[in-house]
């Protein structure tokens, strides 16, 4: 369960929303409180935090980012975590190097999977191993997926994710 006050910086993938509206439908693990999404840092920084100057500094970081355009071709789980892995993987990496070097006492997910996470797309967490591999198959029936990432979104969750800041990628140089 997501403690209240805690933000997310996250990149919304709405071409993957049908897959985890299915997904939700299959599996209790599947449902998420935000749309299909990336994360780039969670927990970000607590919502007390999340002040002018750190909105500031993220809109540095991120509108100079170019927009990306990613395909998930396989569905994969481990110990009930099921997610989809973007490709290329190496534009979101760069990313979240250049977040986690501007706030470098952010640990992704406090530690719980160690300092590397990797850029993913989570369909479930908690699922019983039966759960797991009835929702690879499903989304596997639905790949591959295209998506054009354009845009970051922070948020804080008090009950509910509330938005908090958006921040649009540049247009990639042609």
């Amino acid at each position: 369960m997501t403690q209240r006050g805690r933000s997310v910086l996250a990149i919304p993938v709405p071409a993957a929303d049908p897959l985890l509206a299915r997904a939700a439908e299959l599996s209790p693990a599947a449902r998420r409180g935000l749309p299909a999404h990336i994360s780039l840092l969670y927990p970000f920084r607590p919502a007390a935090d999340l002040d002018e100057a750190t909105v500031t500094a993220l809109a540095d970081v991120l509108e100079r980012q170019p927009a990306m355009e990613v395909r998930f071709e396989r569905c994969h789980h481990h110990d009930g975590f099921v997610y989809l892995r973007p490709d290329p993987l190496q534009p979101l990496t760069g990313l979240i190097a250049v977040l986690r070097r501007r706030w470098p006492g952010v640990v992704p997910y406090d530690g719980r999977f160690g300092e590397d996470v990797g850029a993913h797309l989570t369909v479930a967490m908690g699922a019983s191993p039966r759960e797991a591999a009835a929702l690879v198959r499903a989304v596997e029936a639905t790949l591959p997926l295209s998506a054009r990432l354009t845009e970051a979104w922070l948020a804080v969750f008090d009950g509910a994710w509330q938005p908090r800041g958006r921040f649009r990628f540049r247009a990639p140089a042609r």
